[in-house]
């Protein structure tokens, strides 16, 4: 219990560094590599891999995570933060077309490495995987709301 806590806090305050420091992907690769690893830690953990299991499932995770921190999620979320009222029919267009776009992009990765990920572990440890990475966000924001509540 103690490590995973201590994972988590790591993987936090990596997140919370990375979010403050770099808005580009290309920026800060030593950051993001110790978060990746501090992911595969929890997502080890949570789906009880064994070691060759684990040496298998690494480089194709490593991957599926470049991709996917390549994506900006904040179109997906901006739509529901705006006041539909004070935008233009145009604008209104444009912003749903991004969201949409994101939304492609993500669907399109994760149907890719549903394939190379099912090669490796199980369809139930793929929903542990998916199920993992969300409690690690919703953790991560937990503790952005909470720093920036303490400020």
């Amino acid at each position: 219990m103690k490590t995973i806590v201590s994972t988590l806090v790591l993987l936090i305050t990596l997140l919370i560094s990375l979010n403050v420091l770099s808005q580009t992907n290309d920026r800060f690769p030593r950051i993001r590599e110790r978060m990746a690893q501090a992911k595969l830690r929890e997502i080890r953990f949570q789906l009880n891999l064994d070691q060759l299991t684990f040496d298998r499932f690494r480089p194709v995770y490593l991957k599926y995570e470049h991709e996917i921190s390549g994506i900006d999620f904040r179109n997906l979320a901006r739509m529901m933060k705006v006041d539909a009222d004070s935008l233009s029919a145009e604008e209104a267009d444009v912003l749903i077309v991004s969201q949409l776009e994101t939304s492609k992009k993500l669907i399109h990765i994760r149907e890719k490495y549903y394939k190379e990920f099912r090669t490796v572990i199980t369809p139930q440890q793929i929903i542990k995987l998916y199920q993992t990475e969300a409690e690690l966000r919703k953790k991560v924001l937990q503790e952005i709301k909470r720093r920036m509540m303490s400020r």
